[in-house]
């Protein structure tokens, strides 16, 4: 198979429909009908079979996709490695974040970056870890920051830092706190939790009931933006990252880390067929510093 069959292939597969591939290569339908048949006259089986219902992959297409994604991959790699070479440094990296990470300690790194390498450029999006997880392996975005992943076959994890849950409430709850929340006190409050299909929420739950301790949540939100802000409407006291706790933006809301502490990690994931560039090696230095910084800050 040639580069251009190849990659044709890889976004049909994807999309699992001529048109939507043709439009995300920016060609005609029949160009990528045309390139499509080229393939499998070359390799001498069908990739595809046609359906009213769209393509469906053959199993010979499932076990070649494999090893045309990581094809596909080196690819990208090569481009990327050419425009660090060719613009020092001047090529836009992609990041993609959760929630909590991109209130404070994504922003000082993108700056922190831009003062050492201003040639370097950014395309930032914050997801769903489900979501982030699918882009990285779309090859939408070359590294994914997010709180505590889970092992994923074909990608590279690790670990950036640590920090906690905490408790974010309308101050009239627990209006002489000072320190840590026990977690017994805040249990004794409407919960509004993370929903535990996801790694930040999953991780809350499960050090909850290992603690004997039980989590009844009136809400199980889908983000941490989402819980903070029923929280400042006092729906319930909202259990969280750290970052996100302490975000400003909201009159009368307070917060506090739970005692005893939850620890959260912070990880960076990539594409194991994906090392990283030097451009994103920069970024996750930048990243790491001020994560330290911020943590010394705000008591860590």
């Amino acid at each position: 198979m040639k580069l251009r069959h190849i990659e044709v292939f890889h976004t049909v597969y994807r999309y699992k429909s001529v048109s939507k591939a043709a439009r995300k290569l920016n060609v005609s339908q029949p160009a990528v009908s045309k390139a499509l048949q080229h393939a499998e006259d070359q390799i001498g089986f069908a990739l595809f079979t046609r359906t009213g219902r769209g393509l469906v992959p053959t199993q010979q297409a499932d076990l070649l996709f494999d090893e045309v994604s990581k094809v596909y991959a080196g690819v990208a790699r090569v481009q990327r490695t050419s425009q660090d070479l060719r613009k020092a440094l001047g090529g836009r990296l992609k990041i993609s974040t959760v929630t909590g990470l991109s209130y404070e300690i994504l922003p000082r790194a993108v700056a922190r970056v831009r003062k050492s390498h201003p040639t370097m450029t950014f395309e930032l999006q914050t997801l769903h870890y489900s979501d982030l997880i699918a882009s990285l392996r779309e090859f939408d975005t070359h590294i994914g920051l997010v709180f505590d992943a889970p092992g994923h076959v074909g990608l590279v994890r690790k670990v950036m830092g640590k920090c906690e849950y905490a408790c974010v409430y309308k101050k009239h709850r627990f209006s002489k706190l000072t320190g840590r929340l026990p977690l017994k006190r805040v249990l004794k409050h409407d919960i509004i939790s993370l929903n535990p299909s996801g790694p930040l929420g999953g991780k809350l739950w499960e050090e909850i009931n290992s603690a004997g301790e039980n989590l009844e949540a009136i809400v199980a939100a889908e983000s941490c933006f989402v819980a903070k802000n029923l929280a400042a409407r006092d729906v319930g006291v909202a259990i969280v990252d750290e970052f996100t706790a302490s975000a400003s933006g909201f009159e009368d809301l307070s917060h506090a880390k739970l005692k005893p502490g939850i620890e959260i990690e912070i990880n960076v994931l990539y594409l194991e067929a994906s090392p990283l560039s030097t451009a994103a090696k920069v970024f996750l230095e930048a990243f790491k510093t001020e994560l330290d910084l911020w943590q010394k800050q705000n008591g860590k």
